[in-house]
Order: C-alpha cells, then structure tokens, then sequence
C-alpha cells in the first residue's frame, strides 16, 4: 500500500468516515497495512484540527483571513456555515483579482503569512519587496473590508488605500467609496461674475486651465515691423512666440468645446463596439448613469463607475478631459491639464 493512496485514503476517511469503515470492513488488512492507514488517519485528523483552529478560532470564523493560505481555507469550506462559506468565496475572488494585477506575484498571494515570513528571512532584496509589497495589500485589504465587507466609516481610510481597494469592491460598495472622494474633493464653485468682461474671463480662464499670454494679436493696426530693433537671435524667439500665439488664438473656446464633444463621442462609440457595450457597473446602469459621463467627469468617478473591460480598453485609449484637449488643440501646457494627468495614472496604478 502506497504511502500517497493512504494519505488519500486518510483524507476520505476525515470526510466520510462511514463509507471509509465500509470499504476497509470488505477487504482483508495486513497488520502493517492497518496500523499505517490508522496513523495517517490520525495525522489527517489532527491536520484538520489544526487548520480549524486557524480558520475558526474558537468556534467563530476569524475576522482576518487574508494571512490564511488557499490550502487551508479550501480544506475548511466543508465544515463551514453558508454565510462563513460565503466570506471564504470573497477572499479567494479579491485573491484572484490581486492575481490578475499586472507584475502580480501569484506564487505569494495564496501563502500564509507564516509561510510568507519564512521566506523573507531567506530572501533577496527584491524577493523581499514583492513580499513586503503582499503584506501591505493585506492590511489594505483587512482595513478597507473589515470582517469580508467595506468598512461602514471611510472617513479615516488612507485615500491610496481608498484608491487600490476600488479593484476588489462590489459595485455598492465602489459607489460608497466614489461618494467619500467626492466628499474629500468637492468640485470647484464658479466665480460670480463682476461685470468686467476681462476679470470674468481670467477668472474662467484660470479654472479651465487656458490663458493667452496677451490681447496684443488682436491688435487691428500692428506696426510695419514689430520686431525692429531686435537683434537676429531676440527676432527668432519673438517670430516663434507670435506664431505660438497665433496657434491658440486660432480657435474659440466654443470650437475647441464643440471639437471635445466630437472626440468623446467618437471614444464612446470605438469603447461600446470595443466591449460589446459592457461600460457601466451594474449599480451604475441601473441608478441610470449615462455612458458619456466616463468619459467627460473626474477620473476617479469614472473608474469607480466603469467596467474591468473599460478600463482595460482605457490602458491603451486614455481618457481625455477637456483641458487636457485644449492643450492639444493650442499647443499650450496648462496647470488643469497636469492634474488630470495625475489622476488618471493615480486611477491606473491602483489597478
């Protein structure tokens, strides 16, 4: 008899130990036999002991499970109650999304934090920031899903961790924490308009993230030569000032808006046909959410309201705002248009 078919006999035996009686009672044992099968029983049933006592300490599920390892919560989900099956399901699916992150380390996402700290004391330095790198989504994980659920009070969360913990929450529960960053970041009220029609349009301009340099290209008389008196080198640089000048007095505002509204249409269409149409979560569809807003409003809104297909598709079509089009469009880098920047590589690196 095989040392591996009495482990598994061992193994059956712990699951059903009736049927195990049955089929060694029709059999005739060697005493050997006998006394080897009845010793793996043993290990196999103070195996299992020990596994509970991690899983379910005291007769209860533990709160944490995120240090458990995959071998030892799959060998626990037969003994467990509907609803601490159902919390076990939640840890291994955020476990299968952690899998799913690029560079992800799958070989460190099942293991037990023992198993984990054993290996740190044998590991390199970059073995030992991958595993530093998995304890840290562990405690991200247990602090932002308390007991398996999104924690009921965000207020104190870290935003990063807020961020990062968008990839593995439900759709209610990505809408809870898309509400808290709204929360932490209101939009930006209007000015009130003064009536002084420069003031109003520098205080526009400072919100969308535009401003000319001058009002001298409207000038309807220009001098024969305005550059007279400049040397060759001073001509240049004013020659290419004027042009660049020229570049973003060549469209409207209301042009450049009209053009933005073309370009997102034309990436809500190219993103519907890219994914079947599957952009909005469910909880976004059906509190009526329009499409078009994952593509115009603020990025960490979109993301939260967005598909896994979406956002893959936005890794290789990124997302656009209209101050970022207005910098392509005039040539012109403005401040509105790095901070969208930020947000949306903030979003993607928290996938």
């Amino acid at each position: 008899m095989g040392r591996a078919f009495v482990a598994k006999l061992a193994r059956e035996g712990a699951r059903n130990p009736e049927a195990l009686a049955a089929w060694i009672g029709r059999r005739k044992w060697g005493r050997k036999a006998f006394a080897r099968l009845a010793k793996a029983g043993r290990d196999e049933a103070e195996e299992q002991r020990r596994v509970m006592d991690r899983v379910r300490p005291g007769g209860r599920l533990a709160g944490d499970l995120t240090g458990i390892s995959d071998r030892d919560l799959g060998r626990a989900l037969s003994a467990l109650s509907t609803d601490e099956g159902a919390r076990v399901a939640a840890e291994l699916d955020r476990r299968d999304v952690a899998a799913r992150i690029p560079g992800a380390r799958t070989d460190l996402i099942g293991e037990s934090d023992e198993a984990l700290g054993r290996r740190l004391g044998t590991a390199d330095a970059a073995e030992a920031a991958a595993i530093e790198a998995e304890m840290d989504r562990r405690q991200m994980v247990a602090e932002v899903f308390p007991g398996g659920s999104l924690a009921g009070d965000l207020t104190a969360v870290d935003e990063g961790a807020l961020g990062r913990a968008l990839a593995y929450a439900r759709p209610d529960e990505a809408q809870r924490i898309a509400a808290e960053m709204d929360r932490r970041h209101p939009p930006q009220p209007l000015p009130t308009a003064t009536g002084d029609a420069l003031a109003d349009r520098q205080a526009m301009d400072e919100i969308l993230g535009s401003s000319p340099d001058g009002w001298a290209y409207l000038d309807e008389d220009p001098p024969e030569d305005r550059f007279a008196g400049l040397s060759s080198t001073e001509r240049w640089i004013a020659e290419r000032e004027e042009e660049a000048a020229a570049a973003r007095g060549a469209y409207t505002r209301t042009q450049v808006r009209d053009m933005y509204t073309a370009h997102v249409y034309t990436q809500l269409l190219d993103a519907e046909q890219a994914t079947n149409g599957n952009l909005l979560t469910r909880e976004a569809h059906a509190r009526g959410v329009d499409p078009i807003s994952l593509f115009t409003g603020p990025s960490h809104v979109a993301y939260a309201r967005a598909t896994e297909e979406l956002k893959r598709w936005w890794e290789g079509h990124p997302r656009v705002t209209l101050a970022e089009y207005e910098e392509q469009v005039l040539g012109q880098r403005s401040a509105a248009g790095e901070r969208a920047r930020k947000a949306r590589s903030d979003q993607q690196n928290r996938l």
